[in-house]
Order: structure tokens, then C-alpha cells, then sequence
């Protein structure tokens, strides 16, 4: 009940703040975001005000991150990724991988309170990226399709396949209650994956015959959408997970659907305008506090996780892609940061109570989240005007060896 609740109230506020333009004009500052929530946070807490519910905070998460996930899967049809854009497909099954291997590694050796269990979850996290703000300058400069592709594709790939994968590393880094066997919440988390990814699979199918027979030209996607919500909202009373229904809605979905690149752009545009702006402010509004709890180890790790540890193993991943030298670099850098899907999973957990060293997988996520969104926004417009002016001198020196 507290999850179609929270996730009721999230679809109103969301709606009006749409509505009257308020979230599209926000989520053009991230940065400021959370620095307006951090604000808040500390006014509130001065105040002597309650705390809030740590239940309804993560069921309010959890909505928002279904529908950033169900809008990512939608972008793409899974067995065509490979061949629609080499790139995403490389960095989401090559450099996302060994990002999490990695880092998790890093924090693992860092931050002593972390089993390894733990560390794999941070990592986890961490990898979702979600970061929307630092596409919008891409879409609109005057770059090669096939980096705009890049761009556009690759991060919805690593939320909608990652997300299922940081589900079951959640189950495998929570203790198992008192008597029961240790593998219990991994085997639960794999069960109510198994029974989301069914539930949502049926629906996502069901709204794409729909929209192919009744809405072939428009409003294909909105029946796509009430598909995920009803999945979402029916899980609890499977015994599913609901994050697992709403990716396998948009994987069924974008799979099977005849709809147009448009009306997938068109979708995710409209979650994410209203979606990532809650999703920043709320991260600065809860987190505030951990901004200056974490000691120097894991502010190493966190300068480590949005930085080299980041940007080597997508450029491993991009080494065998015929894109210039030039393009390799810029996407290496530009994307992968940690960003609105790794927020909304961190507020996630504020109510698993269970998770091994819960407290130290906050904060070293505070600092990863915080620091990825300033470092993106500070370097994405230089780092693009570089690789075109790369790109420029790459063309005329080949005009004149010609």
C-alpha cells in the first residue's frame, strides 16, 4: 500500500510541476539542484523538525527510478543494439562490466566496513549513470550521428541491463534473518526479479499490440507507459519486484513495437524532464549530511570512481569501434557518470535496514553522486567544443592529404 501511495503522490506532484514548466527549467541546473536541496536539508534539520519516513522516502524512489527505467528500455530494441550503434553496445556490455568489477574492487579495499557483498552493490549503483542534463548539448551541436547515437543510447542501455543485475546484488548484500539459510535474500530477489520481468514482459507485449493497432501515429507510448505503471503497481501483490516489471515493460515494448525513434525520444524526454529534477534535489535534501561525513579514503574513492576509474574501462570497450581517436576520448569522459538513476537508487536503500554496512555504501554513494554531477556539468560543454574543433582539423587535414 505504501508503494502505489508514494508513487500516487510522486505522479501528481510530477504532473503539476510539468505542467507549469517549473521541472523542465530545473533540470538544466543539476548542480544547483542539489545544492537548493542541501540547503533545505540543513534549514529543515535546524528547525528541529521530525525526520522523515525512511519507508515512504524509499517507496518515493523507487516509482521515480521505475519510470527513468522504463523509459531507458524503451529507447532500443535489444537484439539490434550491436548493429544500430556499435559504441553502446560495446560500453554497456564491456565498459559497464568492468566498471563494476573495478570499483567495486576500489571501494572494497578502501573502505574497510564494506564486505564484498557491499562493495559490489556500491559499484552497482554507481554504474546506473542516468546522468540526462549532459545530452541535451550533444543532441543539438553539430556532431557526428554516430556520436549522438552514442550518446543517446548508451546510458538508457546500462540503466535498463544494469538495473536487474544491482537488484540481485542487493539481495546478495543483505544479511539473511536470524536462523535462515545465508543465500535467503538472494534467492528472494531472484524470485520476485523472475516473477517482475514475467509480469511486465506480458504487459509491455499486450500495450505494444495495442498501440500498433489503435495508436500506430500517436499516443503509442502512452499506452506503453500505463502498461509499466500497472506492472509497477501490481508487483507487491505478486510478490515481484516492481523496479524488474517496469525495465521489462520497456525491453518488451521497445522490442516488439513498430513506433518510431521519435516517439521513443518523446517518451524518455517527458520522464526524465520531470523525473531527474526530483531526483537531484531530493539527493541534495537526504544526503546533505553525508556530504561532510566521509573520511579521506572514501573521498579518494569517490575522486577515483568519477574520474579513472571511469573513464579507462570505456575506453577499453571503445578501442575495437571504428570511431576516430578523437570520439573515443570524448565518450569516454562524457558519459558514465554517476547520475539520476544512481540517486533514486541510493535514496532506494534507505529503508534496508538489512544491507551489510548500509551507512558506509550512503556515503561513499553521496560523495560518488555529488562529485559525478559537478565534474559532468563543468566539463561536458568544454569537452564538446574540443572534439569539435578535433573533428574539424582531423577533416581538413584530410582534405589536404587528398
Amino acid at each position: 500500500m505504501i508503494e502505489i501511495t508514494a508513487a500516487a503522490l510522486c505522479a501528481a506532484t510530477l504532473w503539476i510541476l510539468t505542467r507549469s514548466g517549473v521541472a523542465e527549467r530545473a533540470g538544466r541546473a543539476p548542480a544547483l539542484l542539489l545544492v537548493a536541496g542541501a540547503s533545505l536539508s540543513f534549514a529543515y534539520r535546524a528547525s528541529g523538525a521530525p525526520f522523515l519516513n525512511a519507508d515512504w522516502v524509499a517507496a518515493g524512489a523507487d516509482a521515480l527510478l521505475a519510470a527513468i527505467a522504463f523509459a531507458a528500455a524503451a529507447q532500443f530494441r535489444v537484439s539490434r543494439l550491436a548493429v544500430h550503434c556499435p559504441a553502446s553496445f560495446r560500453l554497456t556490455l564491456g565498459g559497464a562490466p568492468l566498471f563494476l568489477i573495478v570499483c567495486s574492487l576500489l571501494a572494497f579495499m578502501l573502505a574497510p566496513p564494506l564486505a564484498i557483498s557491499s562493495a559490489f552493490l556500491l559499484g552497482g549503483a554507481l554504474m546506473l549513470n542516468g546522468a540526462a542534463f549532459d545530452r541535451r548539448a550533444v543532441i543539438g551541436a553539430p556532431a557526428p550521428a554516430l556520436i549522438k547515437a552514442a550518446v543517446r543510447l548508451e546510458s538508457a542501455a546500462i540503466v535498463a541491463l544494469g538495473l536487474p543485475v544491482v537488484v540481485l546484488l542487493e539481495g546478495a548484500a543483505t544479511a539473511a534473518p536470524t536462523g535462515a539459510p545465508a543465500v535467503a535474500p538472494l534467492y528472494f530477489a531472484s524470485l520476485s526479479a523472475v516473477k517482475g520481468f514475467a509480469l511486465g514482459g506480458v504487459l509491455g507485449l499486450v500495450a505494444s499490440s495495442i498501440g500498433a493497432k489503435f495508436f500506430a501515429r500517436k499516443g503509442a507510448g502512452a499506452v506503453a507507459a500505463i502498461a509499466a505503471a500497472a506492472a509497477y503497481l501490481a508487483s507487491p501483490m505478486l510478490g515481484a519486484s516492481g523496479l524488474i516489471a517496469a525495465v521489462a515493460a520497456g525491453l518488451v515494448w521497445g522490442e516488439a513495437t513498430p513506433s518510431l525513434v521519435t516517439t521513443r525520444v518523446k517518451l524518455r524526454r517527458a520522464v526524465e524532464t520531470a523525473v531527474s529534477p526530483a531526483a537531484y534535489f531530493a539527493f541534495g535534501a537526504l544526503f546533505a549530511p553525508r556530504f561532510f561525513q566521509g573520511d579521506l579514503l572514501l573521498v579518494v574513492f569517490a575522486i577515483a570512481a568519477i574520474t579513472i576509474i571511469r573513464v579507462v574501462p570505456r575506453l577499453i570497450a571503445l578501442k575495437s569501434t571504428s570511431l576516430p581517436s578523437e570520439a573515443q576520448g570524448f565518450l569516454a569522459w562524457f558519459g558514465g557518470a554517476p547520475g539520476a538513476a544512481s540517486a533514486l537508487y541510493l535514496i532506494s536503500l534507505f529503508d534496508a535496514t538489512a544491507l551489510v554496512a548500509q551507512d558506509t555504501i550512503l556515503t561513499a554513494g553521496a560523495l560518488s553522486v555529488a562529485g559525478g554531477v559537478f565534474a559532468a556539468r563543468a566539463t561536458s560543454r568544454p569537452l564538446l567544443r574540443l572534439l569539435l574543433k578535433e573533428m574539424a582539423r582531423s577533416k581538413k587535414r584530410a582534405m589536404l592529404s587528398a
